[in-house]
């Protein structure tokens, strides 16, 4: 992802990591850690890789959006989606 934001996406200018949780708790918590999940992706990816941080901005969804809706509890609705929103 970072090599991909740094070479082929380089002209790419605007980035939404998007994060995500399962329907366990309350919509507060999934709220805050959902934006803590996608902070965490950011953080790696300034820090860790180098991609510029004006490029990433970061939202915290929840449980709103389920990768698996007939499932809220899932494994693969906790996750980080990243959304091209602008070059």
């Amino acid at each position: 992802m970072g090599n991909a934001l740094n070479h082929e996406l380089a002209d790419q200018k605007s980035f939404l990591i998007e994060g995500h949780t399962d329907a366990a708790g309350s919509v507060q918590i999934n709220t805050v850690l959902s934006r803590r999940r996608a902070q965490a992706v950011k953080d790696y990816l300034v820090e860790e890789v180098g991609v510029s941080p004006a490029r990433l901005q970061v939202m915290g969804k929840g449980s709103s959006d389920p990768a698996n809706p007939a499932d809220p509890y899932a494994a693969e609705n906790r996750r980080v989606v990243v959304v091209n929103i602008g070059s």
